[in-house]
């Protein structure tokens, strides 16, 4: 299982979290899914919902993870998105020890 998969069903599973949506926006996965579809050979890309993007930097390599929530309104918004950013931190260094990470964690739809 990638990276990618135990952090989607890490957060899944996290007090507060109703869904995890797309990493990116509606319109950059259609346009994503359209340029696939056009391109010479190319079948339609999956639908990312957490995306990890490593880059090189002067000490230590650093992950940036990227997910989008939806909450089911048991817990503040705000509160929500520090706990899972530091859930996700906790869950990365503990394979990764060698990276730094920042996490972007979005909420993209508010419970009730």
């Amino acid at each position: 299982m990638s990276l990618e998969d135990q952090i989607h069903q890490w957060v899944m599973g996290l007090d507060g979290v109703d869904t995890v949506y797309s990493a990116d926006p509606l319109w950059l996965t259609a346009v994503k899914q359209l340029g696939a579809l056009v391109g010479a050979g190319e079948s339609a890309t999956s639908v990312p919902f957490v995306v990890c993007a490593e880059e090189e930097t002067d000490d230590r390599p650093l992950m940036t993870v990227k997910v989008r929530i939806g909450t089911d309104g048991s817990v503040p918004a705000p509160a929500l998105a520090r706990s899972v950013a530091a859930e996700i931190r906790t869950l990365v260094v503990g394979q990764r020890p060698e990276v730094d990470v920042k996490t972007v964690v979005e909420v993209a739809a508010l419970g009730v």
